[in-house]
């Protein structure tokens, strides 16, 4: 059978713990059609909701107006403003399984050799996908899978490191501001060991999930977070940075820009870490909730 083409997975999150987070391109022989899995056996079909960009396909009830399906909506427009993006009418096809059961038989049939996850992101040349299981991390994950669905949509040539730091900061409730605690006491830690490394050159060319590390997903968003956050100035950047990915690919890498900015690399690095001392400073003042 003639090799059909890649297709960018990206599988978000493990089913064990704690959970990591990557994207994939399978080179696959497996599928007849890498389309196939649209109307094909084993998938959702007891419930279909529109809901904006998404076509929701469940294979339980699931009610239009659920607070998920509206949180999810709303990400839309959180994705768009807070990142200058226009937003796409493109679907994208979210498939939820009732059981973690019913969703790893579809994945070991469809995706054979692809790790497991709670879920994950599928792009090919003419959709997007993200597959589901119902489970007690669901909110979290739809965030993450959905928000590389709305990203996909408008700049479909996005670095690795970039593409994860912003799914990472949408996965996290509207309340949370982005400030992702795991990330956030996985670096504090390193810092305290003496083992930090900040350095966004390194992250840039990387393009194959096997060589980010845990180190590696939590700078990712650091990154993301402190140019969202920090100044107007470096938000911009990164709006830019995205608007000249949409027309360009290869343009011009974001830390060839932001050295520019800020002076040196070093300088970069720096302000980051300071960065986060703040915010690991506001998160242990935070008040406990009951």
């Amino acid at each position: 059978m003639p090799l059909l083409g890649a297709l960018v997975v990206a599988g978000c999150a493990h089913l064990g713990s704690p959970p990591a987070w990557d994207t994939v391109v399978l080179e696959t022989t497996s599928l007849a059609d890498p389309l196939a899995w649209h109307g094909g056996e084993g998938l959702p079909d007891r419930t279909l909701v529109m809901a904006g960009q998404l076509v929701v396909h469940a294979d339980f009830p699931l009610a239009g107006q659920h607070r998920l399906i509206r949180d999810l909506e709303s990400l839309r427009a959180d994705v768009s403003q807070t990142l200058s993006l226009p937003v796409s009418d493109e679907p994208v096809h979210l498939y939820l399984f009732g059981t973690p059961t019913r969703y790893d038989e579809f994945a070991a049939r469809r995706f054979p050799g692809f790790p497991v996850r709670r879920a994950f992101f599928v792009e090919t040349d003419t959709t997007l996908s993200v597959f589901a299981a119902w489970q007690d991390r669901i909110a979290e994950d739809l965030r993450h899978e959905t928000t590389h669905g709305y990203l996909h949509a408008v700049v479909p040539t996005i670095p690795l490191w970039l593409d994860e730091g912003i799914a990472e900061y949408f996965e996290l409730p509207r309340g949370a501001q982005g400030v992702h605690r795991e990330h956030l006491t996985h670096l504090a830690g390193r810092r305290a060991e003496g083992t930090l490394a900040i350095d966004l050159a390194r992250l840039e060319p990387l393009a194959d999930p096997g060589e980010m590390s845990q180190d590696d997903y939590a700078e990712a968003w650091a990154w993301v977070h402190w140019l969202l956050h920090s100044t107007p100035a470096r938000r911009c950047l990164l709006q830019d940075y995205l608007t000249d990915l949409r027309r360009d690919g290869s343009t011009a890498p974001l830390a060839a820009r932001l050295t520019h900015v800020e002076g040196s690399p070093l300088a970069c690095a720096e302000n980051l870490r300071q960065h986060l001392a703040t915010l690991a400073a506001g998160a242990d003042n935070a008040p406990v909730e009951p």
